[in-house]
């Protein structure tokens, strides 16, 4: 097996390669003059289990057709068989056409990976209630879920804290991370004389993060996500309301401190 990190996710993909003891291939990636993207494998690939590794953030069109660019030249030079890991898969956020004439993305995503790849592999993505990943795509999907790594990471770094759930989202992460946690909706006031851990899948543009933060009345509040976007100076805005921020290496940031390299070189060793 060759693992190949594209340009979002290098470091992840150095980390999975190091925990199975397989190569790694830090694949060539740059765009001509005129813009033109333009990829290359270092490695021999014939024959070979490829597992291309990139996260959908930042840039995630440019970052889709890395995937689309390098799944194809690795069929073409001959490899036995393509994994897409997608640490943070993009596009899949709304399922159905909101207005007139417009295009419904997961449907289009899922059917080029469903063309170029032979599996996909992607923690916690953030699929619409009513998504079905048997239906969006014609090749096996596995979805890796975080519970037990971010059980352990607050066990060991948030113990004492009140954990509120942001959302049904954020909620049901946060019951594995503790039974008792609570739900706080969007825009709910409320006050703990306690230190209070947040948990969320995902923050975005942290507009709703803030209005949480901005509402919560609590000893001290601390954040933790499992994808940290953080677009449009997000992070700077909520780390001064807030002690911690932690998220999953999902998307590379400074907020980082949990590790999903090791959830998922574990699911490449079961396919």
């Amino acid at each position: 097996m060759i693992i190949a990190g594209l340009s979002n996710s290098k470091h992840l993909a150095e980390r999975i390669a190091s925990k199975l003891n397989v190569d790694y291939d830090d694949l060539l990636l740059r765009d001509s003059p005129d813009g033109e993207l333009h990829v290359k494998f270092n490695s021999d690939v014939k024959g070979k289990k490829i597992a291309l590794v990139q996260s959908l953030y930042p840039y995630p069109n440019h970052a889709l057709f890395e995937v689309i660019y390098a799944a194809s030249a690795a069929r073409d030079l001959g490899a036995k068989e393509i994994i897409y890991i997608a640490p943070y898969l993009a596009f899949f956020r709304e399922d159905s056409r909101k207005s007139r004439g417009e295009c419904v993305q997961q449907n289009i995503v899922a059917d080029l990976l469903s063309r170029s790849v032979d599996a996909v592999i992607s923690v916690e993505p953030h699929l619409h209630q009513h998504n079905f990943s048997g239906k969006l795509f014609s090749v096996p999907f596995y979805r890796l879920e975080c519970n037990e790594l971010l059980r352990k990471y607050v066990k060991e770094n948030f113990s004492g804290c009140k954990v509120l759930g942001f959302g049904e989202r954020g909620w049901k992460l946060a019951k594995h991370v503790d039974k008792n946690a609570a739900l706080y909706k969007k825009g709910e006031t409320a006050e703990y004389r306690e230190k209070v851990l947040i948990v969320d899948d995902i923050i975005a543009s942290g507009n709703s993060m803030m209005n949480n933060v901005e509402n919560l009345k609590a000893d001290k509040i601390n954040v933790l996500v499992v994808h940290g976007l953080f677009n449009n100076g997000s992070y700077s805005k909520l780390k001064n309301h807030v002690e911690r921020i932690v998220s999953c290496n999902t998307i590379e940031h400074e907020s980082n401190n949990i590790d999903v390299g090791s959830l998922i070189a574990g699911k490449l060793m079961e396919i």
